[in-house]
């Protein structure tokens, strides 16, 4: 399964879930807006690679890779 941290600059996925059992961690991202169907969009990665900036709706969110690296897509 793919990763939201494995993204092109400029593609564009659907989240299809989470890796991982921390139940914290999902919710954090799910308050963030990364919930399970929503369309995101890479956007940025920075010069070393960490952090990315993805598009989620109308709003642009910073994200560590590491936690990118959590968020399954498809």
């Amino acid at each position: 399964m793919r990763r939201l941290d494995q993204l092109g600059t400029g593609e564009t996925c659907e989240i299809a879930g989470f890796l991982g059992e921390d139940p914290h961690l999902v919710a954090r991202l799910v308050e963030m807006g990364f919930d399970e169907g929503v369309a995101v969009t890479l956007t940025d990665r920075a010069a070393g690679g960490d952090p990315l900036a993805v598009r989620i709706g109308a709003t642009k969110v910073a994200l560590r890779r590491a936690l990118a690296a959590r968020v399954a897509i498809r």
